[in-house]
């Protein structure tokens, strides 16, 4: 990981260790004992890639078609669905699991672009001290495409204007698969890139006359 990726391992009030590294592997060696497909994404591939921020869990991408496969193989590794698991019904979105110390871990399924490209695609990359599929920039890009948290667009921006990231491979991904898209990937690198001023401060309040008591 990089070398200021320290950020994910310990509490930025309190300086002491979260417990991310330890649950993590613990999550990712799981999934690969149990052969599920899987890929790590959000801050945890963020700061492999040279962009840390702090968070406290882990974000995965798993196959939908693996869903339930992949919940009983974190079931078996002390992690537990915080909503009620239907294996008769279509998997969820996305599932969040938690340990008893409160390692949280959420499985985002993959239903679809880019998340598919993301499982098939991520390299194999060094994390909390062992090797899992881990999403690239160019990818990360893909996927905070499709969000509107805040958080994400200020990846996005950082990842933009902080990293050597290949657009012109994104873009073509975009032209190839979701052109629709490509118009509004343009106006963000755009936005990131040249930013909003902030808005005028208000001129000083002059204090008027004091009050006699």
């Amino acid at each position: 990981m990089h070398r200021d990726a320290d950020v994910l391992e310990v509490d930025a009030v309190t300086g002491s260790r979260t417990g991310l590294a330890a649950y993590s592997r613990r999550a990712l060696r799981a999934l690969k004992a149990k052969r599920v497909p899987h890929a790590v994404i959000g801050a945890a591939a963020l700061a492999v890639r040279g962009l840390p921020r702090m968070t406290r869990d882990l974000d995965l991408v798993v196959p939908r078609s693996a869903a339930f496969k992949a919940l009983a193989a974190l079931g078996g590794a002390g992690f537990r669905s915080t909503t009620p698991i239907v294996s008769a019904s279509e998997p969820e979105r996305m599932y969040v699991v938690m340990d008893r110390t409160g390692g949280e871990v959420d499985l985002l399924m993959a239903a679809g672009e880019p998340e598919s490209t993301v499982l098939d695609e991520a390299p194999l990359s060094l994390i909390f001290g062992m090797r899992a599929p881990v999403a690239t920039l160019e990818q990360l890009l893909l996927l905070y495409l499709y969000s509107n948290q805040p958080k994400h667009l200020g990846d996005f921006a950082r990842i933009v204007t902080e990293t050597g990231v290949d657009l012109v491979t994104v873009e073509r991904y975009l032209d190839e698969v979701h052109p629709e898209r490509l118009a509004e990937f343009r106006d963000r690198v755009r936005l990131a890139r040249t930013p909003k001023p902030a808005p005028p401060r208000p001129t000083r309040r002059r204090a008027g006359p004091r009050r006699r008591s």
